[in-house]
């Protein structure tokens, strides 16, 4: 998700990077479309803006530069979009600041006018955080307007804020802020009669009403004008001394803290959970330790206008077996829980009971009493679990998202330490790594007094001696986040402490099975485990995730995680716990290995990719101390990472496998690996490292005498030909590669009808890629056929049959999708954007591509990216966009180089030396495209050659070229006409000199 930042320095952020813009016109056309976002803006809009100076001097093709490099920042052209009415930025207004400071700011004035001061300042303060310096920073008549309106919306959540806390009872705290406030903004009628509402409110009666008189005196030297009603209204009300008491608490009845402090980023939970004390008797908040419960109902609290007055009563020091009525009239000053009950049954009251999750039975046996005997009170209390009342209203409290995480951090930060700036990527991935946990975040913003943000970040690893605040003098509880944690870890049965231990071994969450093994390694039996989950659950230290498969898993909090983990090394049982996590995956890996090829290949895949954070961490567990069972899981989940087209990663994954377990050799382990990594390798990386190993797994296979060994490294090496771009020899070692199995009979099929296919043997590979299709039918590997679909769909594109070649591509591209195959679909949409342009629909071409090209990038398959950009530059060229077709050839280009050629390589270069004129490459790739046996390279240079020469008058050389390249044409059936762009634009050359 793209985020853009304008209410000062200009930042872009996607999926929460930092993204570079250009300066100068790409930032400013990005800000001119950002205040706009999700409406065209016309080209001769954005001239006369950005260019107003100059507007005469200024083309739509330096505009189109414009667009060009700032969609390049941006890393996916569909954000910025061209329709016939402008350029459009793709984007939700309100992933735009200055768009949700405007829609903050009418909700703001909607609850002030409400009466909602609570709601009111909430979301003001959300609002004025947006707000970080300059108001669209930069130069341009054209920033005047919407700087100026942008400048009213902070002005007005100004006023909001103000009245709000008036209305709320603050008193000379705000007046000063007040004064300032006028002095910056006289003519704003609304901050004058919040202060002078304030004065007279604090006793300074004298003082408002000079404050009536000098906003009137003001008005009429600056307008010619009287104040408004609103203001002489409240003038005659001071004088009559009947000014309307706020609708707010009053301050003697109840005990709540005051509020230090504004809450950061809870404005939707603050008007829900307010809301709910109005409507339900007995509201519960629950949560993890240090997710803000308390301060959260403290808040509530504030907004809640009951006239018998709002209590806290903090529950945590109480004794399990204590009087919860006792403690609660005691905080009341009243004598006797006899004279509590009576003082509730008279008066509508609010009784905010805090921390209730050690004394729950307690708790909810005073609570139902008080409710029954007083039906005019309110509770809202705070847990880690519910009370389990009937009537009990539940309101999760979860942590706080990112951006309001950052928030939190930088405003507790600027309170530790004057002056306070920070990198906001690191700042970031500090509040990423602390789960948007409250306490955990103000405590390692408190940290900024002696370390930077970077330091912070560094010291992670030893968070809980990092986040705690010796200098506060707050409960112990809420200094240190290992003593909140201590806590609700001490009220936990053994069994239910070992419950956490078990989950906190898992890296990304665990389902239920995985957490019993772990569980009876550590002597939980599994006809308990299930309870334990759930009382993890119930006491918000688990979080339940119900996924679309139908399965559940379940996940610490980082925080939790880390504790849980430091109490299971201290108990001496890690070594027992860890291993069992691995040998879980282990038998999963075996599973894998024996179903991925067939009807269970979709669980297979699903298992893969919702586990690989845990597959990671047994491999990491197994390299240190059991390397062979290492070897085990990352061959039996290969053929997997296969299929998900996880590349270079999965390559990793199993090299460093193999290299911890420094197996003998030869070993069947040790050439199954190498396969593998290999195969890997060769599907999105380095193709000479890929070369070397399969050759090592061959000489593996024939040293242990294993024929089933050595027909799977022949067809791994019949796929590293493929893309190394040499389909003659691929079609050979698929040849050789038949072993009796069928699956490999059927994968050696495909191999062989995608080798026929390029070297133009049509029927050849219609017949294997017939064969193969029905094979893999009866054996229900979904992998195989869409495949088989796609290479039939290339089959038809070689006929240029184009409608059925789509029909097909398509098909194959959203069954990969569906299956969850984003390799695949890259590649298959890669083809189909191919097609589209060979059959003249450039426009449905190039958003195909686009699209081809930001699945490959997103799923890490970065030679698949390199053919679309490939055949992406194709449709840009011809379409006259050269300059940015030239750029995507030169990545392309750099990118060959570094992952040691392969397929495409040759066609980048033919067509980057084409569309820059450089005839000494085009001669060196023509030599190349010979030696290859590459027909359509050698076509489309001969094209460009003659075209050049047509360029400087020598119609017989062009002539000449142009007949050597036609000769050619019936042996690359891959071209089509429209291919040929230089071609026709010597042929039109050449006729209209004649004519």
């Amino acid at each position: 998700m793209l985020s853009i930042a304008v209410l000062g320095p200009v930042e872009v952020r996607r999926d929460g990077r930092p993204l570079r813009v250009p300066s100068g016109k790409p930032t400013g056309l990005l800000v001119r479309l950002a205040l706009e976002a999700g409406t065209p803006v016309s080209a001769d809009r954005l001239i006369e803006d950005l260019w107003r100076t100059d507007a005469i001097d200024v083309d739509r093709n330096t505009l189109q530069s414009k667009v060009s490099q700032l969609r390049r920042a941006l890393g996916d052209p569909a954000l910025l979009a061209r329709g016939a009415r402008g350029y459009t930025l793709v984007i939700d207004p309100d992933c735009v600041d200055a768009a949700r400071a405007i829609r903050l700011a009418a909700q703001a004035d909607e609850h002030h006018r409400s009466g909602n001061a609570t709601a009111a300042l909430a979301v003001a303060d959300d609002g004025l955080a947006l707000f970080r310096g300059e108001i669209l920073a930069g130069d341009g008549d054209w920033l005047v307007p919407h700087r100026t309106r942008l400048e009213e919306v902070r002005c007005g959540l100004l006023e909001v804020r103000a009245a709000a806390r008036v209305g709320l009872g603050a008193g000379s705290e705000v007046i000063a802020d007040l004064e300032v406030l006028v002095a910056e903004h006289p003519l704003r009628e609304g901050l004058w009669h919040t202060l002078v509402t304030a004065l007279y409110r604090t006793g300074r009666q004298a003082e408002a009403l000079a404050a009536c008189a000098r906003v009137r005196a003001l008005l009429r030297d600056e307008l010619g004008l009287e104040p408004g009603p609103e203001l002489r209204t409240l003038e005659q009300d001071i004088l009559r001394q009947t000014v309307p008491v706020p609708n707010r608490p009053r301050a003697a009845a109840g005990n709540l803290p005051a509020l230090s402090s504004p809450l950061i980023g809870r404005s939707a939970d603050l008007a829900d959970v307010v809301e709910l004390v109005g409507l339900e008797r007995l509201v519960t908040l629950v949560g993890p330790a240090g997710v803000g419960k308390t301060r959260l109902a403290v808040e509530v609290a504030h907004g809640v206008d009951v006239s018998g007055g709002r209590w806290l009563v903090r529950l945590d020091e109480v004794d399990p077996v204590g009087s919860i009525l006792e403690v609660i009239a005691r905080t009341l000053q009243v004598q006797s829980e006899r004279a509590l009950i009576d003082r509730m049954a008279e008066t509508e009251s609010l009784l905010v009971l805090d921390n209730c999750e050690h004394v729950v039975a307690a708790a909810a046996a005073a609570i139902s009493r008080l409710l029954d005997s007083a039906p005019r009170l309110r509770v809202l209390a705070t847990s880690q679990r519910p009370l389990g009342l009937d009537g009990e209203h539940v309101q999760a409290v979860a942590p706080l998202p990112l951006e309001d995480s950052v928030r939190l951090f930088g405003v507790r930060a600027a309170a530790a330490r004057q002056g306070f700036s920070a990198d906001a990527a690191t700042v970031e991935s500090v509040c990423r790594a602390l789960d948007g946990l409250p306490l955990a975040i103000e405590l390692a913003a408190a940290r900024v007094r002696s370390l930077s943000v970077l330091d912070i970040a560094r010291r992670l690893d030893d968070r809980f001696a990092l986040l705690s605040d010796p200098t506060s003098s707050r409960a112990p509880r809420r200094r240190a986040l290992s003593a909140a944690l201590t806590w609700s870890y001490d009220l936990l049965v053994p069994d239910d402490q070992r419950g956490l231990w078990a989950l906190a071994c898992f890296a990304g969450g665990a389902e239920l099975a995985a957490a019993e093994r772990v569980l009876d390694a550590l002597g939980v039996p599994g006809s308990s485990a299930l309870d334990v989950v759930d009382r993890l659950v119930d006491r918000s230290l688990a979080a339940p995730a119900f996924l679309d498969d139908g399965t559940t898993r379940y996940r610490l909090l980082d925080s939790v995680r880390a504790f849980a983990l430091d109490r299971l090394r201290s108990s001496g049982c890690d070594a027992a716990a860890f291993a069992a996590h691995a040998h879980w995956y282990a038998e999963r890996a075996d599973w894998s290995a024996a179903s991925v090829r067939g009807v269970a290949q979709p669980d297979c895949v699903s298992f893969v990719r919702g586990e690989q954070a845990n597959i990671d961490a047994a491999l990491d567990w197994c390299a240190r101390h059991d390397p062979a069972l290492g070897v085990r899981i990352a061959n039996g989940f290969g053929w997997a990472w296969v299929v998900l087209g996880a590349g270079v990663q999965a390559a990793t994954r199993v090299r460093g496998a193999l290299d911890a377990a420094a197996l003998p050799d030869p070993d069947p382990a040790r050439a199954r690996s190498l396969l593998l990594a290999g195969w890997l390798e060769a599907s999105a990386g380095d193709v000479d490292r890929a070369e070397r190993e399969l050759a090592d797994a061959l000489d593996q296979a024939d040293r242990l005498d294993d024929a089933h060994l050595r027909a799977d490294a022949l067809r791994h090496q019949a796929f590293l030909r493929l893309m190394q771009g040499r389909p003659a020899e691929a079609r050979a070692l698929a040849a050789r590669g038949a072993s009796g199995d069928e699956w490999q009979d059927a994968a050696n099929l495909l191999l062989g009808a995608s080798a026929a296919l390029q070297v133009g043997d049509l029927e050849a590979a219609r017949a294997d890629a017939t064969a193969a299709v029905g094979a893999l039918t009866w054996l229900g590997d979904s992998w195989g056929l869409v495949h088989g679909e796609a290479i039939l769909g290339a089959i038809a594109q070689t006929g240029h049959r184009f409608d059925a070649a789509a029909r097909h591509l398509e098909a194959a591209a959203t069954a990969a999708e569906r299956l969850g195959f984003a390799g695949q679909a890259a590649y298959h949409r890669t083809r189909l954007g191919r097609i589209l342009q060979q059959a003249g629909d450039d426009a449905a071409a190039s958003a195909m591509l686009v699209r081809a090209l930001n699945s490959a990038t997103g799923c890490g398959d970065l030679r698949m990216a390199a053919t679309a950009r490939i055949h992406l530059a194709r449709v840009l060229g011809s379409g006259g966009r050269r300059n940015e077709a030239v750029e995507l050839l030169r990545a392309n280009a750099a990118w060959y180089r570094h992952a040691g050629g392969g397929d495409g390589a040759l066609l980048t270069r033919v067509l980057l030396a084409s569309m820059t004129d450089d005839p000494d490459e085009l001669t060196a790739v023509l030599d190349l495209a010979r030696s290859a046996s590459d027909v359509e390279a050698a076509v489309l240079t001969l094209d460009a050659l003659a075209r050049i020469a047509a360029n400087r008058g020598d119609r017989d050389a062009a002539a000449d070229l142009l007949r050597r390249a036609d000769r050619l044409v019936p042996n690359a059936p891959q071209i089509v006409d429209a291919d040929r762009v230089d071609a026709h634009a010597v042929r039109a050359r050449t006729a209209t000199q004649t004519s």
